[in-house]
């Protein structure tokens, strides 16, 4: 059954975009807005080759700048792979130029963020991207842990919170059913007393994190990945 509902999501990234096991096609890729950074990646990793086992993390911005992740999650070496504006959609579409060939042992996702924005109210479909990338991991690289970090409340976004949280607890049930995958909650670190956004975490957008949120985000974070890195050196 999991393999007919992989077949069926990846099938509709396929129409939507291009799934990541399907022959890219380069005219489109090249017009892709988010083409620069993935090809910088891609530079990079030629210019110097990462060996497999890091913890790869991907997603979006709340990634990408993320710019104290090597140490907040040291001794685990870490791979940074988050592009700013990315959807779900966009993750899976490049996967297979930043993600698989890394060999992993630990991959960290955040994204869907973006996805729903400020008035998209579709948290099916932000959840079923994240489901579609999770069950292609289980397949590429069967050993591999995936760790969902919840879609955040902010400030900017606020008024969508409600959708979030629906596509947040999709994922959730996804997570308890599967093994590989695990559901973080560093959403619920990010209110105040009142259950709002604390304003304390958040730069002047009011969408992205300082180094507050991040320290609040590595409390969570950190010990999973931690316990996960060194299992699997040890093999478990």
């Amino acid at each position: 059954m999991k393999g007919s509902r992989f077949g069926f999501l990846c099938l509709g990234v396929l129409l939507a975009s291009g799934c990541a096991s399907a022959p890219r096609d380069d005219t489109a890729v090249t017009d892709a807005w988010y083409e620069p950074e993935i090809r910088a990646f891609e530079a990079a990793d030629r210019a110097n080759p990462i060996e497999p086992g890091k913890v790869l993390f991907t997603g979006s911005s709340s990634v990408r700048m993320w710019q104290s992740l090597a140490e907040d999650m040291a001794p685990a070496p870490v791979i940074n792979r988050g592009f700013g504006g990315s959807q779900t959609r966009e993750v899976l579409a490049v996967a297979d130029r930043i993600v698989w060939h890394h060999e992993p042992s630990v991959i960290v996702y955040y994204c869907g963020d973006n996805d729903l924005g400020t008035d998209n109210t579709d948290s099916r479909a932000a959840a079923d991207g994240f489901i579609a990338f999770a069950d292609e991991v289980h397949e590429r690289l069967p050993n591999t842990k995936v760790l969902y970090l919840a879609i955040k409340p902010s400030l900017a976004r606020w008024n969508n919170w409600p959708a979030m949280e629906r596509a947040n607890a999709m994922v959730a049930e996804y997570c308890d059913e599967h093994d590989f995958a695990e559901f973080l909650d560093v959403a619920s670190p990010l209110l105040n007393a009142s259950g709002e956004p604390n304003e304390a975490y958040f730069l002047d957008d009011g969408l992205h994190l300082n180094g507050l949120g991040y320290a609040r985000w590595t409390d969570v974070v950190r010990p999973r990945v931690i316990s996960l890195w060194i299992s699997s050196r040890l093999g478990g």
